[in-house]
């Protein structure tokens, strides 16, 4: 139960981190290696792309778990209490919606045998491992709204129940 625990609190940040550490490292290799020993990596561009897109899509979900991203609040400012609880729960069951759309249309894309066949240009791996980084970026930030969507559930609306 601890190491669940430690994983719900550290999983994508710890991901990031080593994704990111990985990506800065391989740029700052090729650099050194093309200009100054006239040498560049055939394959580490090719990897901090691949590293870049798991980085991405680990990074949103960190964001959902941490309630960063981006929110345009001109309307939901105008609703008192219960009406930006409302609008917040809205917002949510959105979010998961467009989520599971999107994992299911890439486990299709994934699935097709011309996609499964393929195999990247310089690294020769299956390229499914890198569309594979949307549906499970998608799943982890779902947990994550799901996390910040319970506590909104659990909590009774007011007796007016109107919107404030």
């Amino acid at each position: 139960m601890a190491f669940l625990k430690w994983l719900d609190a550290n999983a994508e940040r710890v991901l990031s981190a080593v994704l990111l550490a990985s990506i800065v490292a391989l740029i700052a290799g090729n650099v050194f290696m093309r200009y100054v020993l006239n040498a560049s990596l055939s394959w580490g561009e090719e990897l901090t792309l691949w590293l870049f897109v798991w980085f991405v899509w680990i990074s949103v979900s960190l964001a959902f778990k941490r309630g960063e991203h981006i929110r345009i609040t001109v309307l939901v400012d105008m609703f008192g209490p219960t009406g930006r609880r409302v609008m917040a729960i809205l917002v949510s069951l959105l979010i998961l919606t467009f989520f599971s759309v999107l994992t299911v249309e890439c486990l299709k894309l994934i699935l097709k045998p011309f996609v499964a066949s393929q195999k990247s240009v310089v690294l020769g791996l299956p390229i499914p491992i890198l569309y594979a980084s949307a549906p499970i970026g998608a799943l982890l930030s779902s947990i994550r709204v799901i996390q910040h969507l319970i506590p909104l559930l659990r909590t009774p609306l007011p007796e007016s129940g109107g919107l404030d």
